[in-house]
């Protein structure tokens, strides 16, 4: 009797401490029939009973399996086409992707390694099973998914378990940094653009024609060299860096988060990494002008009318800042001019041309107005020569109706100077168009 029960004792101990194997072969033969709804009712009930044990009392045979085949049955449920199958676990990829660093994780240390590599080697169709996802959401306009679906593939890629399969995609944080932008995070998208920089991505793409005439896109300029030497490929594309628009991206993103240190910070960084950059250019001046510091607008737009001799723009607003804020109304002139040197069709820069004469028929006024009441002669002689002032920013004023007139400011304008030169009728005729218009 005593030997019986040892029997029963020992048979049972042997039940409990080998269940978990056949519900990993079931699992395995399942997979393998490709139904995968019955995989994963076996391999779940085998992480359940393993889950319940010592698993130091596990075959490390059974563990590399139960590893290795849980994460293949989540991935091809995160990749099938059927709703059905997908909806078994909509975290199938997570699971399958923590799956397989645990058996990595896990052969490290055990006396063999028989999964190892092709563990390894299947982290890049997980990988595509995050992108995959990441795509669907971005279509659907869910743009939180579609980011963590592009951070969640960067962090397994660049899994330092992965061994020689590691890769550190940074087109992925790229575009990461992009979609959590879409989504309004920026805190997240500037972090992901952030660390794209420290990382030295450029974004460069290096494509070719193909010798089936089709568009082909290399890893790196040395396998594009390759094939067009190799008469593999014509026609090479060498793309821009990108790392000028990551910082555009970086300033607009600290300016709208009001973050003052960071816009500073990046602004900084990319006038003196991208020192020929139009955009980062205008973006400092912009910067200058929004606090009022004129003369770092100055000196930047002494710079930019070096680097963009025909762009009249910056004479413009060179000749904006001289007028309105350091009042040296002929070096303005002398801007605006040289603005429609470059750009005859420049209708603003033609309207200032005329307020600067404004302004000094505005001093003869001041001149005029200090005169004591014996100074008639002086004041009479002020007077003409104000008219004058006036007759003078009529061209400019003409020229710019001209070009522009939907422009009511310009109609202004001319409806004042013609009553200050005394053409009533024509001052008239500018109040209609104003009338006309509804101002």
């Amino acid at each position: 009797m005593k030997k019986l029960l040892v029997a029963v004792l020992t048979a049972a101990t042997f039940m409990a401490t080998a269940q978990e194997a056949p519900k990993v072969t079931s699992a395995i033969i399942a997979l393998r029939g490709n139904e995968l709804v019955e995989a994963k009712g076996f391999i779940d009930e085998a992480t359940a009973i393993i889950d319940g044990k010592n698993q130091a009392e596990i075959k490390e045979k059974i563990m590399s399996k139960y590893h290795y085949n849980k994460a293949l049955i989540y991935s091809k449920i995160a990749a099938s086409p059927e709703a059905e199958i997908k909806a078994l676990a909509p975290d199938a990829n997570d699971i399958a992707a923590q799956s397989l660093l645990d058996l990595i994780l896990f052969e490290k240390n055990a006396k063999k390694q028989p999964y190892t590599e092709d563990a390894q080697r299947e982290s890049q169709t997980i990988a595509y099973n995050y992108l995959v996802e990441a795509g669907s959401a971005y279509e659907a306009g869910d743009y939180e998914a579609a980011y963590q679906g592009y951070m969640n593939a960067f962090e397994l890629k660049k899994n330092e378990l992965l061994g020689e399969f590691a890769y550190l995609d940074t087109s992925l944080l790229f575009n990461a940094g992009i979609i959590a932008g879409s989504a309004g995070d920026l805190e997240s998208s500037s972090a992901a653009f952030a660390e794209c920089l420290g990382l030295g991505y450029k974004g460069i793409t290096f494509t070719a024609t193909d010798v089936l005439g089709n568009p082909k896109q290399y890893p790196n300029k040395a396998a594009l060299d390759k094939a067009i030497e190799g008469g593999l490929a014509t026609d090479p594309v060498i793309g821009e860096d990108v790392r000028p628009s990551i910082y555009i991206s970086l300033i607009n993103n600290a300016k709208k988060l009001e973050k003052t240190d960071d816009y500073n910070k990046w602004l900084t960084e990319a006038r003196a990494a991208y020192p020929e950059n139009k955009d980062l250019l205008d973006i400092q001046l912009q910067s200058f002008l929004d606090v009022k510091d004129y003369d770092g607008a100055m000196k930047n737009l002494d710079e930019a009318i070096a680097k963009n001799p025909d762009k009249g723009i910056y004479h413009f607003v060179k000749g904006n800042i001289l007028q309105t804020e350091m009042k040296d109304l002929d070096a303005a002139l002398v801007e605006y001019k040289a603005a429609l040197e470059k750009d005859p069709e420049m209708s603003d820069a033609m309207y200032m041309c005329g307020l600067v004469y404004i302004d000094r028929a505005n001093a003869i006024t001041e001149q005029m107005n200090s005169l004591g009441l014996n100074e008639t002669r002086k004041y009479n002689a002020l007077k003409d020569k104000q008219k004058e002032v006036f007759g003078e920013s009529l061209q400019y004023f003409e020229k710019s109706y001209e070009m522009n007139p939907q422009d009511m400011d310009i109609v202004r304008a001319l409806m004042e100077v013609y009553r200050k030169v005394g053409d009533y009728q024509k001052s008239m005729d500018m109040k209609a168009v104003l009338d006309e218009a509804g101002e």
